[in-house]
């Protein structure tokens, strides 16, 4: 009898850890699934690159169905080309539009219309720096003058005027009389 009672707690024992066992083996496997992306704000408007400059053409998107796209318009923008689906789940319609070339630096804001509800983005005009035509060396001016022989000083000189010394020393400079001569 203490043989089979025996039998018995082992045997409800193996039927109870079974369920146990495969449990644990199902949560130690990784999921097989990535996580969802956050769902986006729709609709929405986009310009690339978000920082542009003066004269530069930029990237309007705008996500909203094709039949609810209203006017899409910035004080900065002085032209929005078509636009033209380039996704389509969800819906997105992008255009080339262009900065105006007088545009000053700030921050101005893209509003598109989408049905009724009207979505902003700022797009930023960056400061062009200053011309580099001031940083540039002065052109080599033409004189009449005879040509200076290499190693001779570029300005005519005029011996005595100006000049501390009367005469100018001809010949390789003269070096020596230090403590090692």
């Amino acid at each position: 009898m203490i043989r089979h009672r025996s039998v018995l707690v082992v045997a409800c024992g193996a039927v109870l850890a079974a369920p146990t066992v495969a449990y644990a083996q199902d949560v130690s496997t990784s999921p097989t699934s990535s996580p969802a992306p956050p769902p986006m704000q729709y609709p929405f408007v986009a310009v690339s690159p978000a920082k542009s400059k003066a004269g530069e053409d930029v990237l309007v998107s705008v996500g909203c169905p094709v039949a609810d796209l209203g006017e899409v318009k910035s004080m900065v923008l002085d032209r929005v080309g078509k636009f033209e689906v380039t996704s389509e789940n969800p819906v997105i319609q992008g255009a080339v539009a262009h900065i105006d070339d007088k545009a000053r630096p700030g921050f101005y804001a893209v509003t598109a219309v989408c049905k009724t509800k009207t979505v902003t983005i700022n797009l930023e005009v960056a400061a062009v720096p200053p011309s580099s035509s001031s940083s540039k060396p002065p052109n080599p001016s033409v004189s009449s003058s005879k040509p200076v022989p290499p190693g001779s000083s570029a300005v005519p000189v005029r011996p005595g005027v100006g000049r501390q010394v009367s005469k100018i020393p001809v010949g390789a400079p003269q070096t020596g009389g230090g403590a090692f001569s």
